[in-house]
């Protein structure tokens, strides 16, 4: 059952690169840093890279399509959160549409922000209720050959944050967001116009 594991240390990864962009744009926002649009787009290119297109298409194809065959009275919270999956593939191309008209107009701050905070607070209630509910349930339902499938598709996401072997894009991606980013976020250099 290696994919739980997975599975929560990708939650914590995806958490951070949030809370890294809220804090950013917060920032930004108060007029303590100038906006860092390369570091925000670094950013928003993992979002869409990996839980987008990696993580969430995992749990529905894998760990919710078993568990839902085991326990088919889990099937509303599952298609809840499939639907979920959905609506922050929907949020996310509306985020990124804000972050280029924010590049483009400093008055579009605001929306920005606003997007990313509804964006956050979605993705941080939806992995609530999967390690809440799924997986506990998940650990009750599933048999080992269950988990010998999900443990095969989660090992290969390839999330440098979770110490797993990293392609080379998310090495790259996280290489540049740790580089770039000031403490406590990343490594970079404190922000020279910070208050």
């Amino acid at each position: 059952m290696k994919a739980i594991r997975i599975i929560e240390d990708e939650h914590r990864s995806i958490t951070a690169v949030l809370e890294g962009l809220r804090q950013l744009v917060a920032e930004a926002d108060a007029g303590a840093t100038a906006p860092d649009f390369e570091l925000m787009a670094a950013m928003l290119r993992y979002i869409e890279a990996f839980p987008e297109r990696l993580h969430h298409p995992k749990e529905d194809d894998f760990l919710f399509a078993r568990l839902r065959a085991r326990r088919p009275d889990a099937a509303p919270l599952l298609e809840q959160l499939s639907r979920e999956h959905e609506q922050g593939r929907a949020h996310f191309a509306e985020l990124k549409a804000a972050f280029e008209r924010y590049r483009q107009d400093p008055a579009a701050r605001r929306d920005f922000a606003d997007r990313i905070e509804r964006y956050a607070e979605l993705h941080w209630r939806h992995m609530r209720r999967e390690e809440d509910e799924v997986l506990p349930l998940a650990l009750q339902a599933l048999a080992p050959d269950d988990w010998e499938a999900i443990d095969a598709a989660f090992a290969s996401n390839d999330d440098p944050v979770v110490g797993i072997g990293a392609t080379r894009e998310f090495r790259r991606l996280f290489r540049q967001i740790a580089l770039r980013a000031p403490p406590p976020l990343g490594v970079g250099p404190p922000a020279p116009d910070a208050k």
